[in-house]
């Protein structure tokens, strides 16, 4: 039985280890679930920042092209072409010809130099409404650029949210493996546990067997006259401390001889290194 319950305990021992090593491996495990938590929650935070700002320049594009859609009805209704680039230059030119004409030409008629100053009028008029829809053609230049930046800003935001999100997906799937199989091995780790406190139940009741029957067998000692486990347990102490109270008496005494200068045999020397009575130097 004492074979056995050793046996057992030594399961037990072995049953031990395995649950420390297997809860320290959870502790480890768990440790790096909150890690991954931890990175994946800061990226979010990221992400959360990219999806405001690409947002806002959508708002922003929205109201830009809001503002290109009326400049160009402006432009149809005051009959401005996008093809009419260049024609300030032509009309410029036109009106300082026929000024230099009127300023150059002595013998004009009032006739001709009224229809010339009239041509000039008209083409003076015409000059203003170019200027105005160069204004208006710069104004549709301008916001067709900002319109451009603005959506690629935007975009520019939507692929750090889509490339950040890869990876907070990516933490966030560590964090549950690593919980998964802390939670496993944490079950494996709990059914150990169980088992050894079935077998450490085990073992006190084979112990108390044990006890049962070892004091079962002192009194049947008892009755036979024959020493009992506890008394024989108590003679050996009893004769060991005898034999090396017995040594030291001994080697005392082979010390004192040395001492006087006699000359020991090799077993008397052997005595006294075992007692630790004398050094290199003796």
């Amino acid at each position: 039985m004492i074979t056995e319950v050793r046996d057992i305990e030594k399961s037990r021992n072995k049953l031990r280890n395995d649950r420390d090593n297997k809860n320290q491996n959870v502790k480890e495990l768990f440790s790096k679930a909150k890690e991954a938590r931890e990175k994946r929650d800061a990226i979010n935070e990221d992400v959360k920042l990219n999806k405001a700002l690409r947002d806002l320049r959508k708002e922003d594009a929205d109201k830009a092209f809001g503002e290109l859609e009326k400049i160009e009805d402006s432009m149809k209704e005051k009959g401005i072409s996008p093809k009419d680039f260049g024609k300030r230059v032509k009309l410029s030119k036109q009106i300082r010809d026929l000024e230099m004409k009127i300023q150059t030409t002595g013998n004009l008629k009032p006739q001709e130099e009224r229809e010339l100053i009239e041509r000039i009028e008209k083409l003076s008029l015409k000059l203003d409404e170019v200027e105005v829809a160069d204004e208006v053609r710069d104004a549709l230049r301008k916001n067709r650029k900002t319109l451009r930046q603005l959506r690629g800003e935007a975009l520019s935001h939507h692929k750090e949210v889509q490339k950040l999100a890869i990876i907070s997906q990516n933490h966030h799937d560590e964090m549950i493996a690593s919980i998964k199989e802390a939670r496993t091995i944490r079950g494996e780790a709990d059914s150990h546990h169980q088992e050894i406190i079935k077998i450490s139940k085990e073992i006190t009741n084979l112990r108390k067997e044990i006890n049962r029957i070892s004091a079962e067998a002192d009194r049947i000692r008892k009755e036979l006259g024959q020493e009992t486990a506890a008394e024989r347990k108590k003679r050996k102490a009893e004769e060991a401390a005898k034999e090396e109270e017995e040594l030291e008496t001994k080697a005392e005494d082979v010390l004192e001889r040395y001492q006087s200068g006699e000359k020991l045999g090799f077993e008397e020397f052997k005595l006294l290194i075992s007692r630790g009575l004398l050094t290199d130097n003796d």
